[in-house]
């Protein structure tokens, strides 16, 4: 057992000898025990993590019931994301593995959603980036809280999807942000989320206003309650 349990870490240790890993943030080669971040800046992402108290996000909302996030969106986490969005670095989302199944056990409220869906992207950029990063973290988060009984949130990769281009949130206002996203998201089939509590997934928080367009959007359509999970959230908006 012992052997077996050393196999997968020789076979690793081997293939990083012709493939050498590298920190993604400082360019260190890790040591075999390191994944994806070498020590010193695996202590700088955890920094940024949220205390459980600031877990919660404390806004009033109209249309959602509630929203969570893990850490702030600066400085290492900032850079990740980056990464992830626009070099294509899909692999680096398990980097927030450790923090994802340490809040499911905290929060066991969140694997009692009927279902999980991740906030759309544009239909413009689809093409451009191959993937949609919120449906890549949708996924590991669906298989975090399911664990491993097989009990928890389905994953509903397109309960919710965009109707027409936006404009990229991170250059309006407050108010044009609200604008910009007004009847925005559609649900394609009602019946698959008449009476259910959905959890919504996404990679940033700012104002909250592309939560409660999908949250309206949801309610409208028949479902029950509407939660947000995000990755981090970006303070100053």
């Amino acid at each position: 057992m012992e052997l077996a349990n050393r196999l997968p870490r020789y076979g690793e240790a081997f293939l990083r000898l012709f493939y050498p890993s590298v920190c993604a943030l400082c360019d260190e080669l890790l040591e075999l025990e390191e994944q994806g971040l070498c020590l010193p800046c695996r202590e700088s992402l955890e920094k940024l993590r949220c205390a459980p108290s600031e877990e919660r996000i404390r806004l009033s909302l109209v249309y959602g019931d509630e929203a969570w996030v893990l850490f702030r969106y600066e400085d290492s986490v900032k850079e990740i994301l980056h990464q992830i969005k626009f070099g294509g670095r899909r692999d680096l989302l398990r980097i927030f593995t450790p923090e994802i199944a340490s809040l499911a056990e905290r929060r066991r409220e969140l694997s009692a959603y009927d279902s999980l869906t991740p906030i759309p992207l544009d239909p413009r950029r689809l093409p451009e980036r191959q993937f949609n990063q919120s449906g890549l973290l949708a996924e590991r988060i669906h298989e975090i809280l399911r664990g491993r009984k097989g009990r928890g949130p389905r994953l509903e990769r397109k309960a919710l999807v965009k109707k027409h281009p936006t404009f990229p949130q991170s250059l309006l206002g407050r108010e044009s942000r609200r604008l910009n996203l007004h009847r925005v998201f559609r649900v394609p089939h009602p019946e698959k989320i008449q009476g259910r509590s959905i959890l919504l997934i996404d990679d940033i928080f700012t104002t909250g206003a592309t939560f409660e367009e999908a949250a309206k959007t949801l309610k409208a359509a028949g479902a029950f309650r509407v939660g947000f999970l995000a990755l981090a959230r970006a303070l100053g908006h």
